[in-house]
Parts: C-alpha cells; structure tokens; sequence
C-alpha cells in the first residue's frame, strides 16, 4: 500500500498495520519513519464515529477528570500564576472546568463539538485573555492535523498541559494496544516523545513529560523531575489535601443568579 507524508515533520510514513474500526471499515495505519508517529489513513467515517462526542465506552471520564484536577493544580502551584484565567480546550461536558472553579482556579471552556453541561456561562468566548495555561486532556488522539490545532491552542496561551498515551517501545499494532480504541474510532494519531518533540521545535516551545501520558508544551524553563513528581496521583492527591485556596462556587452563583449563596 502506498505511504503518505508525516504531517509533523514531512518525511514518509509507511504502511505499518490494518484492522477493522467500528466493526466494519477496514482502516489502514501508516507509521513515520523519522518521528515514529502512527497515524490513521485520512479518517472518512468520523462523522459516524462522532455520533456520541463522548463515547459510550470512556467509562474512566469522571475518574480521569477528578484525577487530572488534582494533578493540575500541583502543576499549576509548582510553575504557574495559581491566580490567573486558564482554559480547558476541547472541554468535553465541563466537568473538568467545574471542578478546577470549584477549587479556586479561573478556568474556561472551550469545545467545538461537544454541549457543556457543567460549565455555562464560563466559555473561552465570554473572557478576556491573557490566558496563563491551556489544558488539553485526551484530545491529541483525536488530531489528524495536530500542528494546526496546537497553533490554536498557542494563541490562547504559550504553557499547554496536555494527556496523550505515548506509543509503547514496542510499537504495538491495532488490536495489541487498546488506546487504539478501535471500536469508537476517535483515535487517529498516536505520538512517540520524538514526534512531540517535533511539535515543541516547529513551535519554539520546550517539550516536558512524564515519559507516558501527561506532558507540558510551555515558553518556560522548568524541571522535568518536578514535572514528573507532580504528575504522580498520590502526591498530587496529598498537595490537594494541604493547600486550599477559595472556591469559586459562591461568586459563581451570585454571577448567574444575582444572589448570595448561602
């Protein structure tokens, strides 16, 4: 089968694996011979595959927001203005947005595709930047140009933490991998360290991770081992349980309503 060109740093990506993807199209995978980024053909059936914006088979969402707030707020306290407006791009339901107001932190919304439900009245459009962070959490996969869509993400704001499984060592084919997700079929790209590292340069950012899910694109200068320490969920979990800082929910409420919340 014939390669295509890699979208992050251009060299030719050959044909790496097939398989079936939402039980019933024959998908073919192509794998960058330089960067190592494993990319889908050009995906013609996502609009089948976005009939549910969240899929019915992400059990983990509320968990893996609860998790993620705890861990962001480390971060933030580690290397951020704690004080200043952040948002949380392709925000899915606002849950995650919610639960960062609810612990102090200033942050919008922001999806194109998906209804926010926990989060009205507090989308990208209704604020005024400079915005100090950008989350991103399970939203790379999802990119079949992700260098357009980081450049969106970069005039919000220079600092982007963002979630994406890193592609095991050992290369792993549809079927042998289940991030995969062969059967809601969102997933499209799938990065190793170096194909993100791609993405840091053509950006003039610095590429810090924890080597497998979580990863910071920022103008700054910071210590990959704190990165990598803040990232852990039970010392994320302990620094949650020590600092505190005032909630946003009350001024929320009188926002909306117009009363004191009692």
């Amino acid at each position: 089968m014939k390669g295509k060109k890699c979208p992050l740093c251009s060299s030719g990506s050959d044909f790496f694996a097939a398989d079936k993807v939402l039980n019933k199209y024959q998908v073919a995978y192509f794998k960058c011979g330089n960067c190592g980024l494993v990319q889908t053909e050009k995906p013609y059936w996502l609009k089948e595959a976005y009939v549910d914006t969240i899929s019915k088979s992400d059990v983990g969402l509320v968990s893996r927001n609860l998790a993620m707030a705890k861990i962001t707020k480390t971060i933030i306290y580690a290397f951020f203005d704690r004080k200043s407006k952040y948002v949380d791009y392709g925000g899915g339901y606002g849950l995650f947005v919610r639960l960062m107001r609810d612990s102090g932190f200033n942050f919008y919304w922001y999806d194109k595709f998906c209804a926010n439900l926990f989060a009205n009245d507090y989308e990208v459009m209704n604020c005024n930047g400079p915005f100090e962070l950008v989350t991103a959490f399970e939203v790379f996969e999802h990119l079949y140009s992700p260098l357009d869509e980081v450049k969106k993400m970069c005039a919000l704001s220079k600092n982007i933490l963002f979630t994406t499984q890193l592609l095991p060592a050992n290369s792993p084919k549809p079927g042998e991998w289940q991030y995969y997700a062969l059967d809601h079929g969102q997933h499209i790209s799938f990065y190793t360290f170096k194909s993100l590292s791609i993405i840091a340069e053509k950006l003039s950012l610095n590429l810090y991770s924890n080597g497998q899910c979580i990863h910071l694109l920022t103008s700054k200068k910071i210590s990959n081992a704190i990165l990598t320490i803040a990232s852990i969920h039970k010392i994320a979990s302990w620094f949650d349980f020590i600092f505190k800082q005032k909630s946003l929910i009350k001024d929320d409420y009188f926002k909306i309503t117009g009363k004191r919340f009692y």
